[in-house]
């Protein structure tokens, strides 16, 4: 999370280019308008990065459910696209737990923006349907099992999940 000192470096959302080798978005910035529900003023979010949650509701390092990381793990598809991805995510988990690290990715984009300037903010957790091949499903996947009265939305991939 950017200092609020700093909030008039980001006036709107700032995103990289894609890089189309990598399935994950990487360092952007969003500031956000606060909440009148939970009192909290705007704030500049830095993030996210593309982290193995080690819970459903991991939203912390120090959350882990042996449950979930076992369902997980026998998943063939985590092992494709980590062993794909290695690098990259090995790079992603350092730059999470390592803020000085993160910097050099901030920096980048706006380089007025000093460690001094950051803190850890909100984490959040974003589902990603995977096939069994490894490959990240990119569209909306729905329930076809449930009565007519519902809908299960089983995937509803970034953007999609983020403008609801």
């Amino acid at each position: 999370e950017l200092d609020e000192s700093k909030h008039h470096l980001v006036k709107a959302l700032v995103y990289p280019v894609p890089d189309p080798t990598v399935p994950f978005l990487g360092v952007h910035f969003t500031p956000t308008m606060g909440s009148v529900v939970t009192g909290q003023g705007p704030q500049v979010l830095i993030g996210p990065n593309a982290v193995l949650a080690f819970a459903r509701d991991g939203y912390s390092w120090f959350r882990i459910s042996p449950r979930d990381m076992l369902e997980a793990c026998l998943h063939p598809g985590l092992w494709r696209v980590a062993l794909k991805h290695l690098a990259f995510g090995v790079g992603e988990m350092y730059r999470s737990v390592f803020l000085p690290a993160q910097m050099k990715e901030v920096q980048k984009y706006i380089p007025d923006i000093a460690l001094r300037d950051i803190r850890r903010g909100r984490a959040g957790v974003r589902a990603q349907a995977l096939g069994a091949d490894g490959t990240l499903i990119d569209d909306f996947v729905f329930d076809e099992e449930c009565s007519k009265e519902m809908l299960h939305v089983r995937n509803a991939p970034s953007p999609g999940a983020t403008s609801s």
